[in-house]
């Protein structure tokens, strides 16, 4: 006769085995995360970029804000809230471009701005912040244009900032920071002087210039050039009051060779009524969503030298 007492036993046994060896195996899979390595929150595209060059591929470098979504319309989940105020060090763009910073605090400590170092050279307009809340349609108010990273010269003057505050939260890697510092700086300061050399052709050609928004006015800037500008925000469709802003920006060109800039990111056709009201049309790229394709800086590249095109294309203005 067997005996099936024991049976219930081996059963016990073998389930207290199987939970103490599960208890033992979760530790050393919490030890194989990483405790070292920094966390950084970045809020654009670029400065992820520009962070995780700066860190090394090692460096969790993380965009907080969704692929797709703009930070200026954007409101983080309580998963984000609670990434952002552990983040070892969290990398604002400013001018706006966080309007729910404010709402998550951040530890002053572990937060760069990097608007600060630019504060002087910021562009306020009446309709920097455009919202959309319910079935009225899009609304904007006043605020800082945010757009600062389209600029070469502004990006150089931040440069320093982002240094210090990723060599303090990262004191390890100071000889990579430091030298991956230096290679940005190579690369957009051509970029700067590009820009520099095209304020001066468009001087002599008194362009004649019409944006379909505030995105580009820094760059703009840079280029000596204080365009019209329409209100036409991105995420709205071409409608008659559009159409309409158009055309009449075309009436002040006074026979001058006339350009309208238009946002990449709007749909092919969109710039049909500029085209119709005698406009040269240029688009350009704001950089607010990321690309697989090119890198910041060849973006930054590919915008200057599109500008750069164009004045090539136009003869100087005879002198009166």
């Amino acid at each position: 006769m067997k005996d099936h007492s024991k049976r219930p036993f081996r059963t016990t046994f073998l389930v207290l085995l199987t939970t103490l060896l599960g208890c033992t195996q979760q530790p050393s899979t919490q030890s194989t995360k990483t405790t070292s390595v920094l966390a950084v929150a970045t809020t654009s595209p670029t400065m992820t970029e520009f962070v995780t060059r700066m860190l090394g591929t090692t460096t969790d470098v993380r965009l907080i804000v969704p692929a797709e979504r703009s930070s200026r319309d954007w409101r983080p989940s309580r998963t984000a809230a609670t990434e952002l105020r552990d983040a070892q060090l969290v990398v604002l763009t400013g001018a706006g471009w966080e309007p729910w910073s404010e709402r998550v605090s951040l530890a002053p400590t572990r937060t760069v701005d990097l608007s600060g170092a630019i504060k002087q050279f910021l562009i306020e307009v009446p309709d920097a912040v455009t919202h959309q809340h319910g079935p009225d349609g899009a609304h904007s108010h006043k605020g800082f244009v945010p757009h600062t990273w389209l600029s070469p010269q502004l990006l150089l003057l931040q440069l320093p900032d982002l240094e210090t505050a990723l060599l303090k939260a990262h004191p390890d890697s100071r000889e990579t920071i430091q030298r991956e510092a230096g290679r940005l700086r190579t690369s957009l300061q051509p970029l700067a002087s590009l820009a520099a050399d095209l304020r001066t052709q468009l001087q002599e050609q008194k362009l004649a210039v019409v944006t379909d928004g505030p995105e580009f006015l820094y760059l703009l800037r840079d280029l000596g050039v204080d365009p019209i500008r329409i209100r036409w925000p991105v995420s709205s469709p071409v409608n008659a009051a559009i159409t309409e802003q158009i055309r009449q920006a075309a009436q002040h060109n006074n026979a001058a060779p006339g350009v309208f800039i238009i946002n990449s990111r709007r749909p092919i056709g969109a710039e049909q009524p500029a085209v119709d009201a005698g406009f040269r049309v240029l688009r350009l790229d704001d950089l607010e969503q990321a690309s697989s394709e090119q890198n910041a800086v060849a973006r930054l590249t590919s915008n200057l030298r599109t500008l750069q095109a164009l004045t090539a294309a136009i003869p100087p203005t005879a002198p009166q």
